[in-house]
């Protein structure tokens, strides 16, 4: 008995309208009276007027409606009570209390109040709900089951992730210190590659400014000869014109020797004049990167005059086959710096230093806006190894001997990076070497 007095609720009969037919039990002190012919809904709070609604929905609908959670006010509280209910021969049987086992175990001795027909129908839709109670419990327990797995897989993968994250910030800045190491790597070897670049420039320069030494020395030799061939024949014909008989034959020998030594003398300060004005047109050009309007074959036989010292000692023969009528706006000091390394390039390697017989031709050729330009040679020639290697820095079959393997490698970059065209060698071993050279002409005139 002291737990039937422990249990608080209500039992109410209800037409279909959800208007009080009876009040069969009210142990409630609600703030709001439970009277006969009062809805239903009335003796709720207005925040639990929609779920009261629903709650009658679902009972006329379904015959029955389990574990609904509405609120009343009680001594001033607002209360929360689990309603259950059963339709029979168009009445509601509704039954509230503060929790379902009160329900289950209590408010059944009210159902002793209502006829048998309604007892029976409230209590199969009773055992059905505890059944489907049951099921529901088992079912939540396996859904609570899985869901504890799932959220212990997902911790589990949370972790993973946070060390995978971690180790990758590790990496990022691991990167990001190699990138700058690259950077500064990268602009240490540029550095070094315009130092390289400028220093071959120089030794071009050297070797230019050696071989117009060379190549002036003769005709200013000539003509200082010459000159005082015709000093001396100046004076002989003075001392013959001081005496009172001169010899006819005599004078006009001394007179042709000055005739002589004129013109020999003409031709050698006009040839010493010509390698002057190559060499300036030619040194400026390599010393100086500006834009002009050149004549590409003038350019050509400068270099090749510039080089003459290095072939006048041996049986190598350079050709010049580019026409006369190809003008370009551009760098001639570049044309020039990548023609005389290849001339170099074919005196040490290709006729091992000037020792082997041969022919050099510089073919040149325009197709639209570009120049073809193709330089071969009939010097000893390469291997597939030394080809493939050709064009890298550092690299030369000549050390032991002072090559610094630039020579080509500063061809590349010249035609790729400054003349924007491209370069390529075709040879084989022992039937010399051919490099094939082409580039976009900016502007043709």
């Amino acid at each position: 008995m002291q737990t039937q007095t422990q249990v608080i609720g209500i039992s109410l009969l209800c037409d279909l309208q959800g208007k009080i037919i009876e009040v069969i039990r009210n142990d409630l002190e609600s703030d709001r009276p439970i009277l006969k012919g009062q809805l239903f809904t009335a003796i709720f709070d207005k925040a639990s007027l929609d779920k009261t609604f629903g709650f009658l929905t679902e009972l006329r609908t379904q015959e029955a409606a389990f574990d609904w959670v509405l609120t009343l006010l009680v001594s001033d509280k607002l209360t929360p009570l689990h309603f259950v209910g059963s339709m029979s021969n168009n009445q509601l049987f509704i039954v509230g209390a503060k929790t379902l086992s009160d329900i289950d175990s209590y408010f059944y001795d009210e159902l002793m109040k209502l006829n048998n027909e309604q007892i029976n129908a409230f209590r199969q839709v009773m055992k059905d709900h505890q059944k489907l109670s049951v099921q529901t419990r088992d079912r939540d327990n396996q859904f609570y089951d899985e869901l504890t797995q799932l959220n212990s897989d997902l911790a589990a993968t949370q972790r993973e992730l946070a060390r995978k994250n971690h180790e990758l910030e590790q990496q990022k800045q691991e990167l990001k210190s190699l990138n700058q190491a690259l950077s500064t790597t990268i602009e240490m070897l540029e550095k070094t590659r315009n130092e390289l670049v400028q220093s071959e420039k120089m030794a071009s320069l050297g070797r230019l400014v050696s071989g117009f030494a060379h190549e002036i020395n003769t005709p200013i030799g000539i003509a200082v000869t010459s000159s005082s061939m015709i000093t001396q024949a100046g004076e002989k014909i003075n001392e013959m014109l001081s005496q009172d008989e001169v010899s006819e034959m005599e004078l006009v020998a001394n007179i042709g020797k000055m005739v002589e030594g004129s013109k020999l003398t003409y031709s050698n300060v006009r040839r010493a004049a010509e390698l002057v004005t190559s060499f300036k047109r030619t040194s400026i050009d390599q010393t100086q990167e500006t834009k002009r309007l050149f004549t590409l074959h003038e350019t050509i036989q400068d270099i090749i005059v510039s080089l003459d010292s290095k072939f006048h000692q041996t049986n190598i023969m350079v050709e010049n086959q580019c026409s006369t009528h190809i003008n370009i706006y551009g760098y001639p000091g570049i044309i020039s710096q990548i023609l005389n390394n290849l001339l170099i390039n074919s005196i040490i390697h290709g006729f091992e230093g000037g020792t082997l017989a041969g022919n050099i031709v510089i073919h040149v050729q325009q197709e639209d806006n570009t120049v073809l330009m193709t330089y071969s040679d009939t010097g000893k020639g390469m291997n597939e190894e030394v080809v493939d290697r050709l064009f890298e820095p550092f690299y030369t079959t000549k050390r032991a001997n002072g090559g610094t393997g630039l020579g080509m490698y500063i061809c590349y970059n010249l035609v790729t990076t400054r003349l924007n065209g491209n370069i390529s060698c075709e040879s084989t071993l022992g039937e010399g070497a051919i490099f094939h050279v082409s580039f976009p002409i900016e502007t043709v005139l």
